[in-house]
């Protein structure tokens, strides 16, 4: 259907290598691959997924990690999903001394966490779960892109390293070098492109998208104006 908002989903450029980014598009997903702090996909409007093998969460759970990486995610995000992938009841076989462990963390993660849980057999049954969380309504609507809940930073420079990293194609490093640079949010603002492009890491195609988002007028959700799509393809690439 001509106009129709396309499902909108970030994953972590570590995914790459699993063949599922490439699955999300073939099931007309808009994939913006970038280097996420926390989770595997996100979902604009605060939704977050994790993916795990049974075997990695059975690991996770006995290293430590699982829980640590829940608080993480419960803490930035709205909704948090974790995807098992495979028979964790059978991989558990192998370890029958911790069955019970593993069972009350899932009732854990669920209680005490809110986390939601997916099952998945396959690497194509996980895409097309995450394709459904995509393109649910609610994350259709065309209101505010939420891609996480304001962090905890308590430091000025903190929260000026997370503003300038929301811009596409600005990384950590980009953001410190942008800093000093500057010196300040408001002359990075009233940057020039060409002083943006002369940072390292940035160059003139991208100085010109954050210029252009930086000038671009609010346009209301029911207004028919262009979208940030043309200022994903800086996100896609590598992040300095």
């Amino acid at each position: 259907m001509s106009g129709e908002r396309k499902a909108r989903v970030y994953a972590d450029v570590r995914e790459e290598a699993s063949g599922l980014p490439s699955l999300l598009e073939q099931l007309g997903v808009l994939v913006v691959r970038k280097q996420l702090s926390e989770g595997d996909y996100v979902i604009p409007e605060g939704t977050v997924v994790e993916r795990k093998s049974a075997s990695d969460f059975i690991s996770s759970l006995f290293d430590g990690r699982l829980f640590d990486q829940a608080s993480r995610l419960t803490r930035d995000y709205e909704e948090v999903y974790y995807l098992i992938e495979g028979d964790l009841f059978r991989e558990l076989k192998a370890w029958p001394s911790r069955r019970k462990q593993v069972i009350g963390a899932l009732v854990t993660l669920a209680s005490d966490y809110g986390v939601k849980l997916l099952w998945s057999p396959s690497r194509k049954d996980s895409a097309e779960l995450i394709a459904a969380l995509a393109a649910r309504p609610s994350m259709l609507r065309g209101g505010p892109v939420v891609i996480n809940k304001k962090p905890r930073l308590e430091s000025i420079r903190e929260w000026q390293l997370y503003i300038l990293q929301a811009f596409p194609g600005v990384g950590a490093k980009t953001a410190e070098r942008l800093l000093q640079r500057f010196g300040s949010l408001e002359a990075f603002f009233n940057a020039s492109v060409a002083e943006l492009a002369s940072v390292e890491g940035l160059g003139e195609a991208k100085a010109a998208k954050i210029k252009e988002l930086i000038k671009a007028p609010y346009a209301r959700r029911d207004e028919n104006k262009p979208t940030l799509e043309k200022f994903y393809k800086a996100d896609e690439g590598s992040q300095g």
